[in-house]
């Protein structure tokens, strides 16, 4: 396969066809090992090791710079500022330059600034108090007892989910010792139990005798204690001030909220950054403005230098204003500097992402860019190729990972994987121009090129006088603001709207709102939350990784293995060897899995002053188990052989038992037939862990005698077209259970689908928050919004891409 050079190359295919394979794990990944062996063994060392590629060989491959949607960073101290590197040119400007239009030129007692005084990660920028963190974390009970209808170890809490710490054994001793089932849902367990849970029992001591593996996991080791119990609001505070890493905080932070902190006011800055002013506002301030907001302020502040001073600062505000117009094109003007990247949507996330590589000035670089137009609004995907074409004329290539036909359409090449997805992908096949994809008889993108796609159908649900309502009263979430906010019961809503206009802040606010009022507390963002009565649930389904180990996969997570390894241990053999479900379980110690590898198949070799490396086990091959397990069979299969299995080999394979086939129908059923059922989790995107999730609601709804609220942020993003009519379908299979769905979508053919549409806006952020139209999708698009200008523009057949200059009127 060739690539042409200093072009805009789309790879294309139905989801899991392997395009991030190619373009990501392939050629990304080549250029970057290259790079790294031009380095020496000691630096190396420093940096994670990436996999070869198994290509035989690749020419002419030059420097490359990626924003891949699987790898995102979520550290709390990193920021927009930082992610973009803004913050150093805004520190330069502040200690290089104070004095322009301010009061407070000498905050320094011997008058010398340095960019660390603007770094508040450095002992010369960060306040005194907090450390730079801007307050200090509390446990807080919500985030601990996040599902009070359920046990407290079967789902009501994420902390006692996993051991976490060794107070976790004694919570059953002291049931016993107050004669408490654990198996209620938490809120009937007795208020007493439940407060000496969360804030201990003081002097009393709780003795228990806890089993546990050694550091090794090859035997377990008996011990009995007798103590008070803190109580988990104190372990888990306790457990966060003792972990030693940044990584290791961060499993604690989900448990707890900051407090700012009084001295810098929650910014996290020393003295010296919260006094020096350039141009009217302080470090810390500026930071707080929005990326329009401070567009306009480096303007002013160029036109403000003096002689002198522009030899330093005009080069850095040049700089800064062209970073910041790149954040605006990518419909990111409405994020603050201050913004954390763990605030952030996947989408801005990448987003920002995307700016920082984007600003560069080199040339005759290979930018890789993994569906940039994840949640953007249809208005600005325009600006999203214009930023491409700008890259092409600046003498770089360009390969675009998309599924936008309109997008790829503009595009200078194709290169179209299919014809399947999964094991039925990999393939390329068409290499050419788009004309050539559209002419092209098997390629499922060529068909939507070539406008033969078959157009979304869904048969809406209309909202009648029968019609049940679920209302907001009195809300106030970000830049959310509105007394009444009303949502159909058993209809699929959609919330619309540019990016930034309120979509995620409003979806938060009624799955908080709902929650609340099942579990009987209150909520911050809701006054009162109306219309619920016939809800016992609420399921969020976002875009988060499902977790960090490799060790959870599609199997695990959607419980499927659970009844698999109940299958084995139903076997004869399994029987006559007196082994059970458990011994099946790669996560378990003295069972059947491989013990040198524990399970994992892999095993990670130190290479001293190189990076680790990870090779395939050679007591198992790879295959997870040790013999004696791999003896045992069901279904002609052993127990590796299941988890090699696709999904939708899998639903042909396990018709019986009932569970087993309505779980792998539900994974099937919104698009995930492709994924292996041991495929790590790790390698998922956000897309795909999104779907497993929507799986696991669809399960949910389909067992519960109650109807539920089923809250979904973007679910068709980084979808092929083809693929979206099985998600909209499966959503469906949600409303015939009784059950409510409201999600936002930018997707203009899903949201027209939906029974009932709320429109956001008019514009982000501070300009947005206000609900501009509602109604049923025809109602909606007879409004003066940007999206109702995408509404007709569907309806009447135009493409959408074309309307980027009506949108914006």
């Amino acid at each position: 396969m060739s690539i042409p050079k200093g072009r805009l190359v789309a790879f294309t295919g139905v989801s899991g066809s392997g395009k991030t394979s190619l373009a990501i794990d392939t050629l990304h990944n080549e250029a970057q090992l290259r790079y790294l062996e031009g380095l020496s063994p000691f630096v190396r060392q420093y940096i994670t090791q990436r996999n070869r590629p198994k290509v035989d060989r690749i020419l002419g491959l030059g420097a490359t710079l990626a924003v891949d949607q699987r790898r995102l960073n979520r550290n709390p101290r990193s920021t927009v500022a930082t992610i973009t590197g803004i913050d150093g040119h805004l520190g330069l400007l502040y200690s290089r330059l104070p004095g322009i239009g301010t009061d407070s030129a000498a905050a320094v007692e011997d008058g010398y600034l340095t960019t660390a005084h603007f770094d508040r990660n450095t002992p010369e920028g960060s306040c005194a108090d907090c450390h730079g963190v801007g307050g200090r974390w509390q446990a807080a009970e919500d985030l601990i007892i996040t599902n009070p209808e359920l046990p407290l170890f079967e789902g009501a809490s994420p902390w006692y989910a996993k051991w976490r710490s060794g107070e976790h054994a004694f919570v059953p001793a002291l049931a016993e010792k107050r004669g408490v089932d654990l198996g209620r849902s938490w809120q009937s367990l007795p208020e007493e139990f439940r407060h000496c849970v969360l804030h201990g029992t003081g002097v009393e001591n709780i003795e228990a005798t806890v089993e546990m593996t050694n550091k090794n996991e090859t035997a377990l080791v008996t011990y009995t204690s007798s103590q008070p119990l803190r109580g988990a609001l104190a372990e888990v505070e306790r457990v966060f001030v003792n972990a030693q890493t940044s990584s290791a905080k961060q499993r604690y932070l989900p448990y707890m909220r900051k407090q700012p902190c009084g001295t810098c006011d929650g910014s996290g800055y020393d003295q010296v950054a919260r006094s020096v002013r350039f141009g009217g506002l302080t470090y810390p301030g500026l930071l707080e403005v929005e990326v329009r907001e401070v567009r306009r302020w480096a303007k002013r502040m160029a036109d403000e230098l003096g002689a002198r001073q522009r030899e330093v600062g005009e080069p850095l505000l040049q700089d800064l204003g062209r970073r910041l117009g790149i954040l605006d094109r990518l419909g990111l003007a409405h994020l603050q500097l201050s913004r954390s990247a763990a605030s952030l949507s996947a989408g801005e996330l990448q987003r920002t992402r995307l700016a920082a590589q984007l600003s560069t000035e080199l040339s005759g670089i290979i930018f890789v860019l993994d569906e940039p137009g994840t949640g953007l609004h249809p208005a600005d995907k325009a600006h999203l190729l214009d930023i491409a074409l700008d890259l092409r004329g600046a003498g770089n290539t360009v390969l675009l990972v998309e599924h936008d036909p309109e997008l790829i359409a503009r595009a200078d090449w194709v290169i179209d994987m299919g014809p399947g997805a999964g094991r039925l992908g990999g393939e390329v096949l068409v290499s050419g121009p788009p004309a050539d994809v559209a002419a092209h008889p098997t390629s499922l993108t060529g068909r939507y090129l070539a406008g033969r796609g078959p157009r979304l159908h869904r048969t809406r649900r209309p909202a009648g006088d029968d019609t049940g309502w679920v209302k907001l009263h009195g809300l106030r979430a970000h830049n959310v603001t509105a007394d009444l906010v009303s949502f159909p019961a058993n209809r699929l809503t959609c919330l619309t709207g540019v990016s930034g206009s309120g979509k995620s802040s409003l979806l938060g606010a009624l799955g908080s709102g709902v929650e609340a009022v099942l579990n009987g507390t209150v909520t911050d963002t809701v006054r009162e939350v109306t219309g619920v009565g016939e809800f016992s649930w609420v399921a969020v389904v976002d875009q988060e990784p499902l977790g960090r180990t490799p060790r959870s996969n599609p199997a695990t997570y959607s419980k499927a293995f659970d009844i698999i390894r109940k299958l084995f241990a139903e076997t004869d053999i399994a029987r006559g060897r007196g082994v059970n479900a458990s011994w099946f379980s790669f996560n378990a110690a003295g069972g059947g899995r491989c013990e040198s590898c524990t399970g994992y198949g892999r095993k990670l070799v130190d290479m001293h002053f190189l990076p680790d490396v990870w090779v395939v086990c050679d007591a198992c091959e790879g295959r997870r188990y040790q013999p004696e397990a791999l003896d045992i069979r069901y279904n002609g299969l052993v127990i590796d052989e299941v988890l090699d299995l696709t999904v939708a080999e899998a639903v042909q394979r396990f018709s019986e038992p009932r569970q087993l086939a309505e779980t792998l129908g539900a994974l099937d059923r919104v698009g995930l037939g492709y994924l292996q059922l041991g495929q790590s989790a790790t390698e998922l995107s956000g897309g795909e862990a999104q779907r497993l999730k929507l799986a696991s609601a669809i399960q949910r709804g389909a067992a519960s005698r109650k109807a539920g609220l089923v809250i979904l942020d973007e679910p068709v993003s980084g979808l092929h077209p083809s693929d979206i009519q099985r998600v909209v379908d499966a959503l469906d299979v949600l409303l015939d259970s009784g059950n409510t769905v409201v999600m936002a979508e930018h997707d203009i053919p899903a949201a027209a689908s939906a029974d009932w549409v709320i429109d956001l806006g008019p514009g982000a952020g501070p300009s947005g928050g206000a609900v501009v139209a509602e109604g049923t999708p025809d109602d909606v698009a007879t409004a003066d919004t940007p999206t109702a200008g995408f509404f007709r523009r569907y309806a009447a057949g135009l493409p959408l891409l074309a309307a980027r200059d009506g949108a914006r009127c």
